[in-house]
């Protein structure tokens, strides 16, 4: 499957020309002297200690050690440690199948990058050439939206239900590539890139029954699945929904999580999961790209974690699961009590955004310039999420992440006079 799924610069990455001779430096048991690094000097770095306090009251202290550790070149997948306490964690957490598959080509690799956006980009680069298909929501994340935009391949935006993207659509859309026609077949789609949960912009979380059809979609039309899960840890319901990695028997997903939503977005970490085969590949993009993700975030975040321990990690997520899931119900009770009648949505299942339809509204962007930011609140309109931005959109995304409880109630409050408004006096009606 690698050599047929990869880009043509897919094709051409290799292993850095220096990695032998460092490798060899660093596990090498003859003694020599070695003059083959160009690392900086370590007596040179001026930081040589720290600590941080926790919010719970406790604190977390770096030696000397882990400051030379963090102030100079590290491993291309991510500080050992570190890495190996996240691999413990996905194991934990999903049991992908391919954690003891006797193909080296599919067996798991976890590798740290710099954050879930910086490993799309790397995937989608190494997987997509000009002009080649890939499937994704109708309407989705534009910051990745806009870098598949520049890397001009060919988008096939799939229908989205209130339980994740339209079986009936995907199947329609796939059955026009048959693997019997040679030539045709090799112009299927690359990947499907999806947000199984707490879909940005609309919400949406995908069925455990979608999850299976569509990697058994993938499996019969030989695709890889993307799955960017950062708001894996925001699902309001019991138990998690099983993962595609969770089912990933072939070594067709590469995974992204990320630590934005649950430890802080300034650390710029996250980490990816996935075949040996493509992941490697991904190391190569790293070495010529970043060389390496964050090496004091990585050193912060493992001592944290290490002080937690994987059970008190999960804890402070189904505490944070909790905060979002009180701001969810807040937001939910105020769009129920000032837009009935004037809107269409549904409640979220996980995530930090609902999805709001204003049927008399034709245009929410010019709506929000002209209507309510004069009211003192701001919300996203809906037409940036979908591959063509140019097409009016009836909707608006409501993040209730941030914004103080009362906020949401009056900025709900607030959009539901500046709907009746514009309705009352036919500004903006269809």
């Amino acid at each position: 499957m690698t050599t047929t799924i990869l880009s043509e610069s897919g094709k051409l990455r290799r292993k850095s020309p220096f990695a032998r001779y460092s490798m060899f430096g660093r596990e090498t048991t003859i003694p020599h002297i070695d003059l083959s690094p160009g690392l900086p000097n370590p007596d040179l770095f001026h930081l040589v200690g720290a600590k941080f306090q926790l919010r719970d009251g406790s604190a977390i202290e770096l030696s000397s050690e882990d400051m030379e550790i963090a102030q100079s070149y590290g491993k291309i997948d991510g500080v050992k440690p570190f890495r190996e306490w996240l691999e413990e964690l996905t194991i934990k957490l999903h049991k992908p199948p391919t954690r003891i598959s006797p193909d080296p080509d599919r067996a798991l690799q976890v590798m740290v990058n710099a954050g879930a956006l910086q490993g799309l980009h790397s995937a989608a680069n190494l997987l997509l050439n000009k002009g080649q298909r890939f499937l994704i929501p109708e309407r989705t994340y534009p910051t990745f939206l806009e870098a598949l935009r520049v890397m001009q391949g060919d988008p096939i935006g799939i229908k989205m239900e209130e339980d994740g993207p339209s079986i009936t659509h995907l199947e329609e859309v796939l059955s026009q590539w048959n693997p019997d026609d040679k030539e045709n077949w090799s112009k299927r789609p690359k990947f499907f890139y999806i947000v199984p949960n707490g879909h940005n912009p609309s919400g949406e979380t995908v069925s455990s029954e979608k999850r299976l059809k569509i990697y058994a979609l993938a499996q019969r039309y030989d695709f890889i699945i993307l799955e960017d899960d950062s708001y894996y840890f925001l699902q309001f319901d019991e138990p998690r929904l099983p993962s595609f990695l969770s089912m990933d028997s072939d070594g067709r997903v590469i995974r992204f999580d990320s630590f934005s939503k649950i430890i802080g977005a300034g650390f710029r970490l996250g980490w990816l999961s996935g075949p040996r085969a493509l992941v490697s590949r991904l190391f190569y993009d790293i070495q010529v790209t970043l060389q390496h993700a964050n090496v004091l975030s990585q050193v912060v975040l493992y001592h944290i974690f290490r002080q937690w321990g994987v059970d008190g990690f999960l804890e402070r997520a189904e505490k944070i699961k909790e905060f979002y899931l009180r701001r969810r119900d807040i937001l939910a009770k105020a769009v129920a009590d000032h837009l009935a009648g004037l809107a269409k949505w549904t409640v979220p299942r996980s995530g930090m955004f609902m999805w709001i339809e204003l049927p008399t509204i034709k245009d929410t962007e010019k709506f929000l310039m002209e209507a309510v930011v004069t009211r003192g609140v701001v919300f996203t309109p809906g037409n940036i999420f979908y591959i063509d931005k140019s097409v009016p959109s009836s909707y608006v995304r409501v993040a209730y992440s941030k914004a103080s409880e009362s906020d949401l109630v009056e900025g709900i409050k607030r959009l539901g006079e500046a709907v009746r408004e514009a309705s009352y006096t036919d500004t903006n009606v269809e």
